[in-house]
């Protein structure tokens, strides 16, 4: 090996000086070139294989940017008949992309060394072939040096042809294993790529301090070949960074010669020998666990570190299986009441890799409860479900239980008594985390019966303490317990107020109860709000004074056609009404004398109200309608039916419902129905004052008891019936009624306007047409200004057949 060296730096030198003999005139510098030498390979390597480590690709492509920069810049290497090797020289440095041919057949030689390198770890004789390779791109990066230092390159070409020399000549030597000359030529590539990232701009710098952490493995390695012993740690940490990857054989051969002295290994108290290098070199790195861990700067470290580690002890049982199985078949079994040393030694593999898993899952179960927190706060908006927790706890729970069934172990008490007392934490949390999922799939029952669960698992292991020293490390887990079970009765509290509720949604429902809410108590007894403003000095019981909203009886309807229908005229059918309005019949009809004042909001009880008296009014008021040789005829009438009304009462008593169409009888029957308020058939002085209350009347008990007095006995439906009739016979005197009616339109001087009587006898009740207007004002005294006199109007219609003939004689 050191004839190899030598004979190494005698070609170096040579190329050297034969580079330095070529041309040893220097011409006047015509333009400077700068040519950023890394930044050029990197991208090259980038869009050409390397991103996926196809170093083939990359040298085919090197061959093809060599032939066609050789074409542009006419510098062939001979002609058709034969090869005729031209180098670059200072003389013929005429572009600055001659510079980039000596680049390029480094960089194609190193292509095919390190391609020759992968394929040597199935044919061992290519490392030959690599070793010559790299010696050719040596020879190349040499003479580049040696060009980039003319007068025509700048400062920054110079150090980077410099550095990218020093480079590939440390990673020869790295190869001859020339761990001194290789550390010294990386060391000079490492100080020169650091000083071009301090000169350059940030987006430049990127690249070269990318440059500068490449090196450090090789470098580490190569300082603990010549003698450091703290480099082993180093390449550790590098290698949990995301090092090269060539650095697993170099820490496995750093391991091995440290494993040389792991002869045995000790546990509960006995001690078994370590016959292979695989196990020696996994208990080595199991030792350095915890240093790793220490300088673990957050959690996808610690589990970086748990996953090698885990990958060793894989590795390390499956050899020593292998050796057993190997060793099972030459000799006999023989029955010994102990273990074999070989088997106990498997138990101890099958623990540690048990109880690193469980750490690692632990370290996981951490992460996820971070962002399940985050996500149910909204401060995250990465999903983060509970079944995640439910799969990493029954992974622990199925490592608990593979504890406890290890062979040689069924024995120790202390041992399974620990184990049992951690499976029982970690049901806890994992019934936890499943009642969790039942929740968000509105499985109440279910639900609660694992918070159940996870109590008594919480009960059983609360207050204990782990007495062996295997697991101590799993005390903390215990001391979570608390917290969670102020979690577990939360939420049992909510699945069980679920359950009984039967809510689907309980996040829709309680997004109602707002405690904002400015409503009155009185206004939403049925609701419930925590109002802390109940408790203090001004409560908000009711506001004060209360607003003011009209109230409508019942819901209106409008017979838009009833105004173009004709019906027929029922006159001779029917016999003489008239009423005075007093008594109970008075109160339904009193307020139908007022047209002036209507309102349509009322309800279907005014209506009929106001077209039964219309109808009481019509004959009254249309009696004057005839010619004035007619007036003795209306008198005559007015005079007949007074003198035979006594036996039109009587006859109406008799048979009451006769005197009504049924219309008219279902109609009165409606009415009294809205009337009677209480729904007891008869109407007494409550109803009729929350009738009055209904049309925004207050009445005084003066009038609600002669309302009442009006009746012989309590007012019944056919009571009520048989007053009405009595009115309509002439039973009773209804001279007020009228003089009422059109005092009502009175303007205050004796008069009435005559276009508001002809609108209320067109408009309202029984409405009257043009023509039987015009003929009933006709009998009336009208003067210029369209006034009819009043007092003149009501003798007419109220005065006897004497008082008439005496007035006519006058």
């Amino acid at each position: 090996m050191t004839e190899t060296t030598s004979n190494d730096s005698e070609t170096i030198t040579t190329t050297q000086q034969q580079s330095g003999a070529k041309n040893d005139s220097n011409k006047a510098p015509e333009s400077i070139y700068t040519v950023p030498l890394l930044k050029l390979i990197k991208e090259a390597q980038q869009q050409h294989g390397l991103r996926h480590g196809d170093y083939q690709r990359y040298r085919t492509y090197c061959s093809s940017r060599l032939h066609r920069l050789r074409k542009v810049l006419h510098f062939p290497q001979g002609d058709r008949k034969g090869f005729k090797k031209r180098e670059v020289t200072l003389d013929n440095l005429k572009d600055e992309k001659f510079i980039y041919l000596p680049l390029i057949q480094a960089e194609r030689a190193w292509a095919y060394a390190m391609q020759l390198k992968q394929e040597s770890n199935t044919e061992p004789r290519k490392k030959f072939h690599l070793i010559a390779r790299l010696r050719k791109a040596v020879s190349h990066t040499i003479h580049l040096e040696y060009i980039c230092q003319s007068p025509l390159c700048d400062a920054r070409t110079k150090l980077e042809a410099q550095a990218y020399s020093a480079w590939m000549q440390g990673t020869l030597f790295f190869e001859l294993q020339e761990w001194k000359q290789a550390s010294e030529k990386l060391v000079l590539s490492q100080t020169i790529y650091e000083k071009l990232a301090s000169a350059l701009n940030e987006d430049e710098q990127i690249l070269y301090k990318q440059r500068v952490e490449e090196l450090n493995p090789n470098l580490r390695y190569c300082a603990y070949n010549i003698g450091d012993s703290s480099a082993q740690q180093d390449l550790l940490n590098m290698r949990s960074k995301g090092g090269k990857s060539e650095l697993d054989a170099l820490i496995a051969q750093t391991r091995e010669k440290q494993a040389a002295s792991l002869l045995e290994v000790t546990w509960r108290g006995r001690t078994v020998p370590v016959r292979l290098e695989k196990i020696r070199v996994f208990l080595l790195a199991y030792q350095g666990l915890d240093a790793s861990l220490g300088k673990a700067n957050d959690c996808d470290a610690k589990l970086s570190a748990y996953e090698t580690i885990l990958l060793d002890c894989k590795e390390a049982i499956q050899s020593l299986k292998e050796d057993l199985a190997a060793v099972a078949k030459t000799k006999v079994d023989v029955q010994t009441s102990q273990l074999g040393s070989q088997q106990y030694l498997l138990s101890y593999l099958t623990f540690l890799r048990a109880t690193l898993t469980i750490d690692r899952n632990l370290v996981m179960v951490e992460v996820f409860q971070k962002n399940f927190a985050a996500y149910q706060s909204g401060e995250s908006k990465k999903v983060a479900k509970p079944q995640e927790g439910v799969k990493l706890y029954e992974a622990i729970v199925q490592l608990s239980g593979e504890l406890q069934q290890l062979q040689g172990m069924e024995n120790d008490k202390k041992f399974q008594n620990d184990l049992e007392l951690l499976t029982k934490v970690f049901k806890a949390f994992r019934c936890y985390y499943m009642a969790l999922t039942c929740q968000g799939n509105r499985q109440w029952a279910e639900a609660l019966a694992l918070y159940q669960r996870a109590e008594t698992y919480i009960n059983q292991s609360e207050g204990k303490k782990l007495g062996d020293s295997e697991f101590t490390k799993y005390s903390r887990v215990g001391q979570d317990l608390a917290h969670l079970r102020s979690l577990v009765n939360s939420g049992k509290c909510a699945a069980h107020a679920q359950n009984i509720l039967g809510v689907e949604d309980i996040n829709a429902a309680m997004s109602g109860l707002s405690v904002r809410s400015k409503k009155s108590l009185c206004l939403r007894l049925d609701e419930f709000v925590e109002d802390v403003s109940l408790t203090s000095a001004t409560p908000n019981v009711i506001k004060l004074p209360p607003t003011m909203a009209p109230v409508p009886c019942k819901p209106l309807f409008f017979d838009l056609a009833l105004n173009h229908i004709s019906f027929p005229s029922l006159a001779e059918n029917m016999e003489n009404k008239k009423s005075t309005g007093a008594g109970i019949t008075g109160f339904v009809k009193v307020r139908l004398t007022r047209p002036q004042t209507p309102t349509p909001k009322m309800g279907d009880v005014e209506k009929k109200k106001k077209k039964k008296k219309k109808e009481e009014e019509a004959p009254a008021e249309a009696a004057p309608a005839p010619a004035p040789a007619a007036a003795p005829a209306a008198s005559s009438t007015k005079s007949g039916s007074t003198g035979g009304s006594k036996k039109q009462a009587a006859r109406s008593g008799s048979n009451v419902f006769s005197m009504f169409s049924q219309k008219q009888v279902a109609e009165f029957k409606e009415g009294f129905q809205l009337m009677d308020r209480d729904k007891d058939g008869i109407l007494g002085k409550n109803d009729l004052r929350a009738t009055y209350d209904e049309l925004g009347r207050i009445a005084s008990e003066k009038e609600l008891d002669e309302m009442l007095k009006d009746a012989p006995g309590p007012i019944n439906f056919t009571a009520l019936l048989m007053m009405f009739a009595e009115r309509q016979s002439g039973g009773a005197d209804e001279d007020e009624v009228v003089i009422a009616a059109f005092k009502s339109f009175d303007d205050g001087t004796g008069h009435i306007d005559g276009e508001n009587l002809r609108h209320a006898l067109m408009t309202w009740g029984e409405k009257f047409t043009s023509k039987e207007v015009d003929d009933a004002f006709a009998e009336m005294t009208i003067d210029n200004n369209n006034r009819i006199d009043c007092n003149a109007l009501i003798q007419m219609l109220t005065s006897s057949p004497a008082e008439e003939t005496e007035g006519e004689a006058a």
